[in-house]
């Protein structure tokens, strides 16, 4: 797949996209009230931003990586599993070495200390790089869930300086006290996910009509124009191009963006006004991130003067 840069212009945002429903959790409800938390995430968010929008197609290329745009779903959740995993394990295996004297097991606690540690980096990078395209209370939460998870980072570096410098269980009491620490910062990540839909592909329930189903007058359309349209219930936009007419999902599969509102550039190609994500009209493929997943789809003909559209082909 080929990757193309985009200007900072293309990637700035035409407009606010609007902020998710509040928490339903109490934890949720309280995090979305902490003001302050503004205070740090905005210039957090404004460097990121600024590294990612500079001049140079690698700082694309390295935004595509870990978003996980080449690999059609988020990196992030995936790399949180090796601390998580790896801590859990130096969790248990320090707890059984207070019953058991072990060299060996201590060993092991130390190597899977220094595993989580390494997952750590990794899951941070990818993190805060799908982090900085979020708004309102879903940025507020996230940045604390980062904020705990760098605590617990550098909490654990300290344990294993501890354990080498010969205060192992003090080492072991400050790594064990961390693991509940970064528990309810990954329950944090998991509101994100699944109560405020950061990281889901937001075309994934869209269906569509087994039907061909008109939409608009040929003649109605436009050349080079995108054009938003109703598929039986399913907003699409239109592309025409010479004698041949495109037609893929209005809604942003990142974080539902109206590409209807976007613009058009060379080689069919649609940019969302939200977060700059780019796709190609003919096939609904990502050129660039934060999308991590294709547009859907519609087959298109014209018959009788109409343009008609056929349910949506997800990629």
């Amino acid at each position: 797949m080929s990757i193309k840069d985009s200007s900072n212009e293309q990637r700035s945002w035409a407009e606010t996209p609007p902020t998710t429903p509040a928490f339903r959790s109490v934890s949720g409800e309280f995090i979305s009230q902490q003001n302050w938390l503004e205070q740090v995430a905005d210039p957090v968010q404004k460097w990121v931003q600024t590294f990612y929008g500079g001049a140079g197609s690698w700082r694309i290329q390295l935004k595509n990586l870990l978003n996980g745009t080449w690999l059609g779903h988020p990196v992030h959740p995936m790399l949180t599993d090796i601390p998580l995993g790896a801590w859990a394990a130096t969790l248990l295996l320090d707890t059984i070495g207070v019953f058991n004297d072990s060299e060996d097991l201590a060993e092991g606690a130390d190597l899977t200390l220094l595993l989580g540690l390494a997952g750590a980096v990794g899951s941070a990078a990818a993190g805060i790089t799908d982090w900085s395209d979020t708004e309102g209370t879903d940025r507020r939460v996230g940045i604390l869930h980062g904020l705990l998870n760098s605590g617990v980072t550098v909490t654990n570096i300290a344990s294993y300086a501890l354990r080498k410098a010969g205060m192992r269980r003090t080492g072991v009491m400050l790594s064990g006290l961390s693991y509940l620490v970064l528990a309810y910062a990954a329950s944090l990540g998991g509101e994100l996910s699944y109560a405020k839909g950061i990281g889901v592909n937001h075309v994934a329930w869209e269906g569509g009509s087994d039907d061909f189903v008109a939409v608009l007058a040929e003649n109605e359309l436009p050349e080079n124009k995108l054009t938003r349209v109703d598929a039986a219930g399913i907003p699409a936009v239109l592309l025409r191009q010479g004698k041949t007419i495109y037609a893929i999902a209005a809604t942003c599969s990142h974080l539902g963006g109206p590409l209807d509102e976007g613009t058009v550039e060379d080689d069919c190609v649609v940019a969302c006004p939200w977060h700059g994500s780019r796709f190609r009209m003919d096939d609904g493929s990502v050129m660039n991130g934060p999308a991590v997943y294709a547009q859907p789809t519609f087959a298109v003909r014209t018959r009788n003067g109409q343009i008609e559209l056929r349910r949506l082909q997800h990629a």
